[in-house]
């Protein structure tokens, strides 16, 4: 098993958890446009992006001192960061529910306007 220090750079266990999740929901993005193919959209640009930030950082970190990579390293760290980023989406639900159940309440206790025009033009 390999051993990694996510504290490099002074990146603590919270900024950690972000960019695991980051490169979990952009690995689940890339299967996402891939599975839902459609000729009539052009996914090509979002795909690659999802793909360079999935991917980019699990090749470097993959990568040993003399800066060769071996396929069974990075799909170990594949594993590692999908485990981990399932596991930290999940750790933060009950405070990302939380947070759209106040937006929904707030915004279903909004009256509408009289006029949407008039609304817009004061905004």
């Amino acid at each position: 098993m390999v051993k990694f220090d996510f504290t490099i750079g002074g990146i603590g266990s919270f900024g950690v958890m972000i960019l695991i999740a980051m490169m979990f929901i952009c690995y689940c993005f890339a299967i996402h446009l891939i599975v839902t193919w459609n000729p009539h959209h052009r996914p090509a640009i979002p795909l690659t992006a999802s793909l360079i930030l999935s991917i980019g950082p699990m090749f470097a970190l993959s990568m040993e001192g003399d800066g060769t990579s071996s396929i069974g390293e990075m799909l170990e760290i594949a594993f590692l960061i999908t485990s981990l980023g399932a596991g930290i989406i999940v750790l933060w639900m009950p405070v990302i529910l939380a947070l759209v159940s106040m937006q929904m309440l707030r915004v279903s206790r909004m009256r509408p306007s009289d006029d949407p025009l008039i609304e817009m033009l004061e905004n």
